[in-house]
């Protein structure tokens, strides 16, 4: 009998990475960047450690651990690993569903029920975070003992939100109780009220996965003669090239063995090396692996073999012992081609991961741009080039997620004006690309508004009138908006000339704003005709520039929005369609 396949379900943050490392005693979930899992990961936890966690509740109903030990996956929870999690729960023999008991039901937790009612895999509830409970005593590792300890006003508080979240699952058609109350578990799904954090409930958690498996998946725990497996991952590693992280969950994979992969394109090579991690070692974050002669059902292994490039994670593998087995099987797969292709668009932006995984959760949360091409492995040069070709500003941008870029290909795409952009964080990237959108447009339409005609309003101060034409020079005040150099001036709806010059305290200077006390220089008007002392001056705002301003008020102050419209009052009327 093989060990059980557990897959490890979930919200994110509610604890599913935490909960693993209290049973291998790792600090993986630390590791993680933005304390999110990225990746999906498998851990082998053998018979002896089953024993060592719960040893005393084995002993206490009498039950004898046969399985060789449990392989969990861990899935992500964050909401762009939608295809990571249903590629984990779609091969579990049995999968825990945590829930945090403050939280409740959340989109990644009731995607997961769904995951699980589709691929029809057995659950139990993992009720995490009981330790937040206000003065829960963690004295025992047991929940059972521990429960006990508990006074009565903390136990009534613990069955509340119990049972608050018993009635937002039974709307899913979920009927669950606590592991201890029930007697059939054909008709009732077991909960275990646990903490990830002091390790209560764990011994509970870890005794209930095995006598389940144990009493009611005998039959499908059986290893077959035919070996079949499942990609989880596709990883570039330095000094192996491509390789794919796989769980094989039926038969036995040997080095040397034919290796047949499906997909869009089925193909056969041969494995070059099989890796194992330790016992109780994530494969995600491992990085020493043990080479094996073979691995049997159910493992999570590294395989190495040449001509992995373009392989697509979630695609079924088996092996052969000779080639004509493995033709055969080849063709097998043929017939069963499958697939989910990305079409992809001449303009967009470019998207690189080091992992399929990777690609698939950059994919999903960029679902609503444009995307030109995704590949996997380093940046390189005709990435850039690739990005150069968009049209538009925001496509030239490529997304890397968990890799960075080299020194000479970041000056490379500074010189080719293409953003890149990298975190080990999937959410971030979508924040700090929409980020950089927002500011390069407001930066683009501060460069086209510096070429429009702003607003202006001046008067024109008495006892000020220092030469009367060619050109005239007056003393003003700038009112509202704003006054430069070459803007044409109107006075009571007529243009009467050009501001030449413009001077503040004797020195010249380009511009002048509200509150200014200037001399102007203006071509064209004789003071005493068109213009005289008291007048109220206006910049002459083109009728295009004024329809190119409406469309960037975001970039005005409200100064200058309401002498925009102040503006616009005066031209209509003289024609009443100005602006329109």
């Amino acid at each position: 009998m093989r060990q059980p396949i557990v897959a490890v379900l979930g919200h994110v943050d509610h604890g599913k990475t935490s909960l693993l490392d209290k049973i291998r005693q790792t600090a993986v979930a630390d590791k993680e960047a933005g304390g999110i899992t990225q990746e999906i990961g498998t851990t082998q936890v053998p018979r002896h450690t089953i024993e060592k966690i719960s040893g005393k509740l084995l002993k206490k109903f009498s039950i004898d651990v046969k399985i060789p030990g449990l392989l969990f996956i861990d899935t992500p929870g964050h909401a762009a690993f939608s295809t990571l999690r249903k590629r984990g729960g779609s091969i579990a023999d049995i999968a825990i569903l945590v829930v945090d008991i403050f939280d409740g039901i959340m989109p990644q937790t009731e995607e997961s029920i769904q995951i699980l009612k589709q691929s029809k895999t057995p659950f139990v509830i993992a009720v995490n975070k009981i330790d937040r409970i206000q003065g829960w005593l963690s004295d025992d590792p047991s929940f059972l003992s521990n429960i006990e300890r508990q006074s009565d006003s903390v136990k009534a508080m613990f069955e509340q939100k119990f049972y608050e979240m018993y009635e937002k699952l039974a709307s899913y058609g979920i009927d669950f109780d606590r592991f201890d109350r029930i007697s059939d578990f054909t008709k009732k799904i077991a909960a275990i009220p646990l903490s990830a954090k002091t390790s209560e409930g764990l011994p509970e958690l870890v005794a209930v996965l095995t006598a389940l498996s144990q009493q009611y998946l005998k039959d499908q725990l059986e290893v077959g003669d035919k070996s079949e497996g499942i990609i989880l991952e596709v990883k570039e590693v330095t000094g192996l090239g491509t390789t794919i992280d796989a769980i094989i969950y039926n038969g036995i994979v040997r080095k040397n063995d034919f290796l047949i992969i499906g997909g869009s394109e089925p193909r056969m090579t041969k494995i070059r090396a099989l890796l194992e991690p330790d016992e109780l070692k994530d494969i995600r974050r491992e990085k020493k692996f043990r080479n094996i002669e073979y691995a049997s059902a159910a493992s999570g292994i590294k395989i190495a073999a040449p001509g992995l490039e373009g392989v697509v994670a979630g695609c079924i593998i088996r092996t052969a012992r000779t080639e004509d087995e493995g033709r055969q099987r080849l063709e097998e797969l043929k017939e069963m081609r499958e697939s989910v292709e990305l079409k992809t668009n001449d303009e967009g932006i470019i998207l690189k991961a080091n992992t399929v995984g990777g690609i698939e959760a950059l994919i999903s949360i960029f679902e609503n741009y444009p995307i030109r091409q995704t590949s996997i492995g380093s940046l390189t040069k005709e990435d850039i080039i690739d990005a150069e070709a968009n049209k538009l500003f925001e496509n030239r941008a490529i997304i890397m997620f968990n890799m960075k870029p080299s020194e000479e290909l970041s000056m490379l795409a500074y010189d080719k004006s293409v953003k890149l952009l990298s975190s080990e964080v999937i959410y971030r990237l979508i924040e700090d690309y929409e980020k950089w959108t927002s500011e390069e447009k407001d930066r683009l339409k501060e460069t086209e508004i510096e070429s429009i005609t702003l607003p202006g309003k001046v008067t024109l101060l008495k006892g000020c009138i220092f030469r009367a034409s060619n050109p005239a020079i007056v003393g003003c005040e700038v009112l509202s908006g704003k006054i430069k150099s070459e803007y044409s001036i109107e006075v009571r709806d007529r243009v009467i000339g050009t501001v030449k010059q413009i001077q503040s305290e004797g020195k010249p200077v380009d511009s002048a704003k509200k509150g200014d006390k200037i001399a102007l220089s203006i071509k064209g008007p004789t003071i005493g005709r068109q213009i005289k002392e008291g007048d109220l001056l206006y910049v002459a705002v083109p009728e295009r520039d004024y329809k190119k301003l409406l469309g960037n008020l975001s970039l005005l102050d409200e100064d200058s929005k309401q002498l925009l419209e102040e503006y616009l009052n005066i031209k209509r009327k003289s024609n009443p369609r100005w602006g329109m």
